[in-house]
């Protein structure tokens, strides 16, 4: 009787785990899909986003060149 309920026990704590562990991804896939549905706008938010992914683009090509420029001259 004892070994069944600390077994019972053991599998509801993996059980909660599981779940807590799901809830998790599923908010993540919220909040991702919440951001992309924003940044497809038009408002504020949409014009933040559009601004980064050209600073990052820059950043991209920019760098590489910066770098050979102070290593290598």
């Amino acid at each position: 009787m004892r070994q069944a309920a600390v077994r019972e026990a053991a599998m509801a704590s993996i059980r909660r785990k599981d779940m807590a562990q799901m809830a998790g991804g599923h908010a993540v896939m919220a909040g991702l899909m919440g951001f992309g549905e924003a940044a497809e706008g038009k408002g504020l938010f949409a014009k933040i986003v559009h601004g980064a992914k050209l600073f990052c683009i820059a950043f991209a090509f920019l760098t590489p060149n910066y770098l050979v420029w102070h290593v290598l001259l």
